[in-house]
């Protein structure tokens, strides 16, 4: 059911617009890695169309020729299509007849792009021709930059990957103007033909700066910013120095805690020795007695006196 609402689709668009993919033109079309693509040719016949009397290549070029499709004697032939094509293409059989060759090829691959693509329509006795010349390119979006600040240096680096084909990258200011690179972007093709590139800037006098990355394929420009305000650079010495304070500091605090602690002991030693010793006063004077606590006693009258007393 979706396969014949797009064949409808692609045909009606083939029949408004037929000079997109006029013969004598060589347009260009854009896909997407890992998306499908949708080819569309369209050609008017002269007479009625013959399926057994005509055979359709749908045919690219890299260097080599690669066959994408064929349509041959009213059946699909699949024997001569190049392998990196096979389960990757469709054509719509029922709108043949009415000149829709549209294409679509499944899943792109890197190795798709820049490939000259065209229908070569053969009918029996007449001379080939060819239809719908196409150069496909294949694009592969970047990962979101990053960008890095180096305060020590007064830099910012640029960074992504993922990538295709090769990017441009720029620098602008905070108020749009672009920044010149001392060195060129360091761009590199990774082990799966994408790329990744990395790209510095001095900032100096700069609060904001972007990271342009645009891909001339997709036309996509992907950007980041950064908006902090840029310190000065660090002078070591100065660092030197706050460090030897801090360690000074440290070292103070842990000698004036000692002593501290040093009091804290001598005083509770002092008033342990004071608690003994007022203990072992209340023990002595408890089984001691001090003289002049010790009571008067009263002595006895003599006889003698006793006697005089009575005489008198």
């Amino acid at each position: 059911m979706e396969k014949r609402i797009l064949s409808v689709f692609l045909f009606v668009f083939s029949v408004v617009f037929p000079l997109l993919h006029a013969s004598s033109g060589n347009l260009i079309v854009n896909g997407t890695r890992g998306s499908s693509l949708f080819w569309l040719c369209h050609h008017t016949f002269n007479e009625p169309f013959q399926p057994d009397k005509c055979s359709i290549f749908w045919q690219g070029y890299k260097g080599s020729d690669i066959v994408l499709h064929v349509y041959k004697n009213g059946q699909e032939e699949f024997h001569h299509q190049h392998e990196s094509f096979q389960n990757r293409t469709t054509i719509f059989l029922d709108q043949l007849p009415l000149g829709n060759f549209s294409l679509i090829i499944e899943k792109l691959m890197l190795q798709d792009d820049e490939i000259a693509v065209k229908v070569i329509f053969i009918s029996e006795g007449k001379p080939a021709k060819k239809l719908c010349q196409t150069t496909l390119y294949v694009a592969a979006r970047f990962q979101e930059p990053k960008i890095e600040i180096n305060q020590a240096e007064n830099t910012a680096t640029c960074s992504t990957k993922g990538g295709y084909p090769k990017p441009e990258l720029k620098w602008t200011s905070e108020d749009g103007r672009i920044l010149k690179l001392r060195k060129l972007p360091v761009i590199k093709k990774e082990n799966d033909g994408t790329y990744s590139v990395i790209s510095t800037v001095n900032i100096t006098g700069l609060n904001n700066v972007t990271c342009e990355i645009y891909n001339p394929t997709s036309k996509e420009t992907l950007r980041m910013s950064h908006n902090e305000s840029v310190t000065p650079p660090v002078d070591p010495k100065a660092t030197g120095t706050i460090i030897s304070i801090i360690i000074i500091i440290i070292i103070m605090t842990i000698i004036i805690i000692i002593i501290i602690i040093i009091i804290i002991i001598i005083i509770i030693i002092i008033i342990i020795m004071t608690i003994i010793l007022f203990a072992v006063v209340i023990t002595l004077k408890a089984r001691c007695p001090l003289p002049w606590n010790v009571p008067a006693q009263r002595t006895q009258p003599t006889g003698g006196a006793s006697a005089e007393r009575e005489a008198s």
